[in-house]
């Protein structure tokens, strides 16, 4: 879940940071409503959001913060469905680079609301509390879920792209 956790806040500090999208993602998958709440506003609410369910799951864990991981994974994939149903390629606004939404993100955001359920049915500690009992553990473990979240990141922004970029090639032979 840690993983998840970092990946969201990632995702949240990326938000808060950048400057307003064309239009909210939300206005994108036609949520009714989206569209009183402005761009900007939308993705900093958002983006805060975000970074309070990531800092709950990192530093206090247990079963609030894994429903939370995977409650606000299911509304991120059920967004990105939506926005694939209405137009493929629109921007995610997820992360501060101008992305197509596609279904790697829905791949990805489901994979991280069944780590929040894993949680949820079976709490362990937070990634942060191990430190004091085992350091070099939790480092090792820290790194390992740097390392599977810039992974998913890359399967959410990179990974698309190369496989049109592929799938061109494969034609132009």
């Amino acid at each position: 879940m840690s993983a998840a956790a970092l990946l969201l806040a990632a995702a949240g500090l990326a938000k808060i940071r950048q400057p307003a999208p064309i239009r909210s993602a939300l206005s994108a998958a036609g949520i009714p409503g989206a569209d009183r709440l402005g761009a900007k506003a939308a993705n900093r609410l958002s983006g805060a959001v975000e970074l309070a369910v990531a800092a709950l799951a990192l530093l206090a864990g247990g079963r609030v913060a894994a429903a939370s991981i995977a409650l606000a994974y299911l509304v991120l994939a059920a967004l990105s469905a939506r926005m694939m149903s209405i137009e493929s390629g629109q921007d995610c606004a997820c992360f501060a680079k101008p992305v197509a939404v596609s279904h790697w993100h829905t791949a990805v955001n489901l994979s991280c609301m069944l780590a929040g359920v894993v949680a949820l049915i079976a709490p362990a500690g937070t990634l942060i509390s191990r430190f004091g009992q085992a350091p070099v553990t939790a480092s090792a473990l820290l790194l390992a879920a740097a390392v599977l979240a810039y992974l998913a990141y890359l399967v959410m922004t990179a990974l698309p792209e190369l496989l049109t970029a592929a799938a061109q090639l494969e034609v132009a032979r």
